[in-house]
């Protein structure tokens, strides 16, 4: 059941009434103690949408940019979004290197903060 909750904006009455943000909230309340998992919010973002949303085709949508070495590059080339999922962010020493200039592309390297640290 797709609730079409963002087109270019999120749609309140959907998430309304889909009740998200109590659903959300009642998975927080469940892990006071960190049983169900330790840090983060994606655990309960995805309990509180679960059932509520769609696939996206892997056309759209590429995952595995952090972990999948093998990833065609012409899949990426063409994705509207590219995840870097997984432990080798583009940005880390250790990220795959022939992913790195998808996402150097982008970076102001320029900029102070990252004067030291980018290393595409």
């Amino acid at each position: 059941m797709w609730m079409g909750f963002w087109n270019e904006r999120f749609d309140l009455i959907a998430w309304r009434k889909a009740n998200v943000t109590g659903r959300y909230r009642n998975w927080q309340e469940q892990n006071i103690e960190r049983t169900l998992w330790k840090l983060g919010t994606l655990p309960p973002g995805l309990l509180a949408f679960y059932g509520l949303t769609e696939p996206l085709d892997r056309r759209w949508h590429v995952l595995g940019l952090g972990y999948d070495v093998n990833i065609d590059n012409r899949l990426i080339e063409t994705a509207a979004v590219v995840h870097y999922n997984g432990n080798m962010k583009p940005w880390l020493k250790l990220g795959i290197g022939r992913y790195k200039p998808f996402w150097s592309r982008y970076l102001n390297s320029s900029h102070p903060y990252l004067q030291d640290r980018v290393t595409a």
